[in-house]
């Protein structure tokens, strides 16, 4: 089912939550609703004032501890990080997810706030009025105070043009796909297999997601799904140089016994 990804606060890190447990264990995902309810804003802040907006961004990070892992992982460490269960329950996460769990916080306690790129950089952005908004660095906790251009301030005015916004379900995508190449890499192929599928879901129709799909198909021997989605790729995206191998893939693969999955 696609997911429109519209909510905002809690209800917005339940859905997430409800996505991950697609390839993640349902007690890891009910603790971590469990924990989340426990020391997540219980209100709307009635005034959002910058006092308020500091108060809860100290929260997040010196009440409750949330930071970015510590010293370097090993590859079989990195994946966990990367999961908002898991990052609500160790407090410790991904700068990614850093960046998803201090929006959800922030919206819980009603401030007005977005994603936005500044020099290829992910920020948190608040809105505290029209004329004044705050910059997050989900990674350090550390925040900037911008005036809008219609006051005239030059600096303001190359931060607004240097300024993204984000798409945020694709932004959700890009951590997805994070999570799926650590589950491969960590040999967990069901799992990348359900995080591939939900991919699918939400862009139907896509043939990089089919092709992808296809491989790990091949790789859980699911033969006949791997075939009908390779054939789609060569259908949709004729000029692709992958081609050649894809086409060789599907005669290799029709010439094996398919069995039912």
């Amino acid at each position: 089912m696609k997911s429109e990804l519209k909510q905002q606060g809690q209800a917005l890190l339940e859905l997430l939550l409800a996505i991950e447990q697609q390839w993640t264990d349902a007690e890891q995902i009910q603790q971590a609703k469990e924990s989340w309810f426990a020391m997540a804003p219980a209100q709307v802040e009635k005034t959002l004032t910058m006092n308020a907006l500091a108060r809860h961004v100290d929260s997040f990070y010196r009440d409750a501890f949330f930071t970015p892992p510590i010293k370097p992982l090993l590859i079989e460490e990195m994946h966990q990080p990367t999961l908002l269960s898991y990052a609500i329950n160790q407090r410790e996460a991904d700068p990614l997810v850093l960046i998803v769990l201090l929006l959800c916080w922030l919206q819980q306690a009603g401030f007005q706030s977005d994603i936005v790129r500044y020099k290829g950089e992910y920020l948190v952005q608040v809105r505290l009025s029209k004329a004044e908004k705050v910059w997050i660095d989900p990674y350090t906790g550390a925040w900037q105070c911008l005036l809008s251009p219609e006051n005239g301030l030059a600096l303001s005015i190359t931060q607004e043009l240097a300024t993204q916004p984000v798409d945020f379900p694709t932004f959700c995508a890009g951590l997805w796909q994070l999570q799926k190449q650590l589950l491969l890499a960590l040999g967990k192929r069901e799992q990348a297999m359900a995080v591939v599928q939900h991919l699918l879901d939400q862009k139907p129709g896509d043939p990089y997601l089919h092709r992808e799909r296809g491989l790990l198909s091949e790789l859980l021997d699911h033969w006949s799904l791997a075939i009908s989605d390779y054939q789609y790729f060569v259908d949709q995206k004729p000029d692709d140089p992958s081609n050649d191998h894809m086409k060789q893939q599907i005669r290799q693969l029709a010439s094996y016994p398919q069995w039912l999955h």
